[in-house]
């Protein structure tokens, strides 16, 4: 398999079964589907609620998420979350998931939750129950609906952490594999947490020969945990300098003073860092830096 493997919300994915019997065409989805193995995912409707269907809503009731059909009070946050828990442990290997904004079983910190049965009272918005059930059972792996793909540097994160999990997966069957990995995702992974980065790699340091099982899982067990904290400005600035150090003694005075001035713009938030990618992508060709050039963070879209 040669592209990474994503799961979709059905209704994303071209099937008439939002609970009004429609669809959903978004622009970021469909240019991103040709880059993914999809799977296709309906929580409300494989729990049985049918096409068309009365509406489902988030509610807190004292320390509980519910999701109830106010026009019926039928509940279902059973049945939901039994659906989602063995939905989730048999899936095959995945590396994303893409989920319906809104949704009160898809959307990703996005589904309205109310705190009365009426509605009358709005709490705010968290996750619904499958996105939830995902970051429990496997927080490692990167989350969004196709509202927040409309955001930049949220879609650029998304897909970077859908293509580092899917290029470790591919790069886990041997110690070669895995180091060279470690290579090309130094500046990714230095952008997430350079101290559990400089901790994958003493693992690779301290493998033994015939132990490479072992060195594959302890790796595994941290590069799990590495995924599943945030992107932090001050650590990608960090990387972003680093790497900048390639290119910067064949700049020329004026040149450098203005990347700086770029990085302080993102800093403060004039400018995201797609652009300021960009020009360091600019710069490994120019001076044929091969080594700049070959990191998953300039490489992945």
């Amino acid at each position: 398999m040669d592209k990474p493997t994503v799961v979709i919300s059905a209704c994303l994915n071209g099937y008439f079964n939002r609970y009004n019997g429609g669809t959903v065409s978004d622009d970021n989805v469909n240019a991103l589907k040709p880059h993914f193995e999809l799977i296709t995912i309906c929580p409300e409707v494989e729990i049985g609620l049918g096409i068309p269907r009365k509406t489902v809503s988030l509610f807190k009731l004292g320390d509980r998420m519910e999701v109830i059909q106010r026009e019926t009070g039928l509940n279902v946050t059973r049945q939901l979350i039994e659906y989602s828990e063995k939905t989730i442990n048999s899936l095959p290997e995945v590396d994303g998931f893409i989920l319906k904004a809104k949704s009160p079983s898809c959307g990703v910190k996005t589904a309205k939750v109310f705190g009365n049965r009426e509605g009358t009272i709005i709490l705010g918005k968290d996750d619904g129950i499958f996105p939830a059930t995902v970051r429990k059972l496997r927080p490692h792996l990167p989350l969004i609906d196709e509202g927040r793909l409309n955001n930049r540097e949220l879609r650029w994160e998304f897909l970077a952490r859908v293509n580092l999990h899917f290029l470790f997966r591919q790069s886990s069957r041997d110690i070669k594999s895995l180091i060279d990995f470690h290579s090309r995702a130094k500046y990714l992974l230095m952008s997430i947490c350079q101290k559990d980065l400089q901790t994958l790699g003493r693992i690779l340091a301290a493998h033994r020969q015939g132990h490479a099982g072992e060195t594959i899982e302890n790796y595994r067990r941290v590069f799990h945990q590495i995924l599943s904290r945030p992107i932090r400005k001050s650590n990608l600035l960090n990387a972003l300098n680093h790497m900048f150090g390639y290119a910067s003694p064949g700049l020329t005075p004026e040149e450098r003073k203005h990347f700086l001035r770029l990085l302080e713009l993102y800093r403060s938030g004039q400018t995201d860092f797609v652009t300021i990618i960009e020009f360091l992508r600019a710069y490994g060709y120019r001076f044929n830096l091969p080594y700049l050039l070959d990191q998953y963070l300039l490489k992945l879209e």
